[in-house]
């Protein structure tokens, strides 16, 4: 499946064994749920429990593209866990994208991705000690 919203938001690490590459996709397309729900936290979280109950999938993802909507998941080819997490590949169409959208350079968002993502590593080292 092709869709621009799927190849934003990625798979890129395992959960349970922390291998980063080359992740098998899995993606359900969802029906019979109003365009208003789609965003329900209690309608997202039934339809987490029924694909992890039938499927096995720990993790899914949910996205609207098209009028459509739809469960993304991925498997860990090394370990076979579903425990993925998700992230926004911050390709340069998407930098282009955010640059029209806020009026910065991309350069300025790229330096303040970068400020925010060493502030955030930071809590986090001061966190786990």
């Amino acid at each position: 499946m092709k869709l621009p919203k799927f190849n934003g938001l990625k798979p890129v690490k395992c959960d349970d064994c922390g291998h980063s590459a080359d992740f098998i996709r899995k993606i359900f397309s969802i029906g019979n749920v109003k365009n208003d729900k789609h965003c329900d936290d209690e309608v997202q979280g039934i339809i987490s429990s029924h694909i992890r109950k039938s499927y096995g999938i720990a993790y899914v993802f949910f996205k609207t593209s098209n009028g459509k909507f739809y469960a993304d998941s991925a498997c860990c080819p090394k370990c076979q866990s579903t425990r993925i997490v998700f992230d926004i590949e911050l390709t340069d169409d998407f930098l282009r994208q955010a640059s029209k959208l806020t009026g910065k350079s991309v350069e300025e968002l790229q330096r303040g991705i970068k400020v925010t993502a060493e502030r955030i590593k930071k809590i986090n080292e001061v966190r786990l000690h």
